[in-house]
């Protein structure tokens, strides 16, 4: 790769200043910057993004007209990978529209960062299909308006995914029409909703609602406190679900199906399923192993009949077309009852020794998505021990999609590259443990250079900068100065 730093000499190359970085540049000296641009496309399929582009450039004071041509050409590549050419022209090679979009990202960038586009060739894809963002907007309201400027942030650093924490003990924020009594006063309208919807996947982004359960439902509950889990003593247990019942079964049901219908385009769901009880504790909920008893044998256990409850939670996703996923820390810790072997799972935390190594997702075949929560955890106030993520660390661990958090003993879990196909990637989470520690602004800004230190590493599966490279670079593209407007 060229070197980030200009020489100095007339002849020298500029530097390809993007992030994530190309998997490969060959640059030659000479620049773009016209004054004037005329934007192409010769496919229907990236039409859109060369509407996107031309109001992008006309944006950065480079507008329609005569001179210099940007032609996005679509060819067989796969997915997001793409090819740049720049000369007196430039040409973008992509097989989809995704593709297209990424590569204009990449043009953007350097136009941001040095009123110029190097001459020369790049070449990228990504070495994982997902990379993610997490937000807990369930403890904390954040805004529509605030979600749709977020959106816009991730997509111009390649994020795919955004999931979209909706419900918590402190909170339900979406709007419900099957269940509006348990809707916090500070939510999303379901109006709201669908123009996040929609400006998601006009930006590439899927959206994975998390609707967690059958734990972290206190709020939910206190409108419902029949369905409430009772305790060896008989008293209900505010936050989790009593999945003994049928009732309550057919309730989270429900529950989904209301969300679910604000997210039609949406491929994944994340049903929870972690600190449901205490999982160190979980013979003081004696009525979860009868009922375990009873459906599944002698030997099932209370992790049974959530194994069992998860498993009938992502059939029902399944039947609506989405990929179901649940977090790690309960899961494949039944004794009679198998874990669907296609259910996704989040991969956050080993910080109790009785959670189940990943060598026993891997050995039981297991999709999984790297929520590192040491390094890619934002938690509000730094709570439960936290601190704020940063990019120096994410460098210092030399973090990768298949680095994952270590055992109790520090013994380190990795899955080296070339990646298998069932690592589909990596996420960075924001959780809003202290929802007054910051102000959505104040996230906005603190997540901004660990969360593209993430986008960086996870498109390349490492990085050929230094981390001071890296900063330099974050500081020069700097934030877009308007979100472009859906091309429609």
């Amino acid at each position: 790769m060229t070197a980030l730093h200009d020489t100095g000499r007339a002849d020298s190359p500029r530097p390809w200043l993007a992030i994530p970085q190309p998997t490969t540049a060959e640059l030659s000296s000479g620049a773009w910057r016209p004054s004037t641009v005329r934007v192409a496309a010769d496919d229907p399929m990236l039409a859109r993004e060369a509407v996107r582009l031309t109001r992008e450039l006309a944006a950065l004071g480079i507008p329609d007209g005569e001179g210099p041509v940007v032609c996005l050409r679509r060819d067989d590549r796969p997915d997001e990978s793409f090819e740049i050419t720049v000369g007196e022209d430039i040409a973008v090679f992509a097989g989809t529209a995704a593709g297209a979009f990424r590569a204009t990202r990449q043009l953007l960038h350097n136009l941001r960062a040095q009123g110029l586009v190097p001459h020369g060739r790049v070449c990228s894809a990504p070495v994982v299909a997902e990379r993610g963002f997490h937000l807990d907007a369930a403890r904390k309201h954040f805004p529509a308006p605030w979600i749709v400027d977020l959106l816009h942030a991730l997509a111009d650093v390649g994020i795919t995914t955004f999931q979209w924490h909706v419900s918590e003990n402190e909170g339900f924020r979406i709007g419900s029409e099957a269940f509006p009594e348990i809707v916090s006063s500070a939510h999303v309208t379901r109006a709201e909703a669908l123009v996040v919807a929609d400006t998601a996947a006009d930006l590439h982004i899927d959206i994975v609602p998390s609707l967690d359960m059958p734990g972290h439902l206190r709020h939910a509950l206190a409108a419902h406190p029949e369905l409430r889990l009772p305790d060896a003593g008989g008293l209900p247990t505010d936050h989790a679900l009593d999945i003994t019942r049928t009732a309550a079964i057919d309730f989270a049901a429900a529950l989904i199906d209301d969300v679910a219908a604000l997210f039609p385009r949406s491929t994944r769901w994340h049903l929870g399923g972690d600190e449901f009880v205490d999982f160190a504790r979980i013979e003081e909920y004696p009525a979860l192993a009868a009922a375990a008893r009873e459906k599944h044998g002698p030997r099932a256990t209370g992790f049974d009949l959530l194994t069992a409850f998860v498993n009938a939670m992502s059939a029902h996703l399944r039947a609506r077309g989405l990929v179901p996923r649940v977090w790690n820390d309960g899961m494949l810790r039944s004794e009679v009852v198998a874990l669907d072997p296609d259910l996704v799972l989040t991969w956050w935390t080993n910080w109790h020794v009785e959670m189940r190594p990943l060598a026993a997702a891997v050995d039981a075949g297991n999709p999984l998505v790297n929520f590192h929560d040491a390094l890619l955890y934002y938690v509000l106030g730094e709570k439960a021990g936290y601190t704020y993520p940063t990019s120096a660390r994410i460098w210092e661990s030399e973090w990768h999609p298949g680095l994952f958090p270590a055992l109790p003993d520090r013994t380190r879990q990795e899955i080296p590259m070339p990646y298998p196909a069932r690592l589909l990637g990596a996420s960075f989470s924001v959780w809003s443990d202290d929802a007054s520690a910051q102000n959505p602004e104040e996230v906005a800004d603190g997540v901004r250079r660990p969360l593209r230190a993430m986008a960086e590493r996870a498109w390349n599966g490492t990085s050929a900068l230094s981390h001071d490279q890296f900063c330099e670079i974050d500081a020069a593209i700097g934030v877009a100065t308007a979100p472009g407007p859906c091309a429609r």
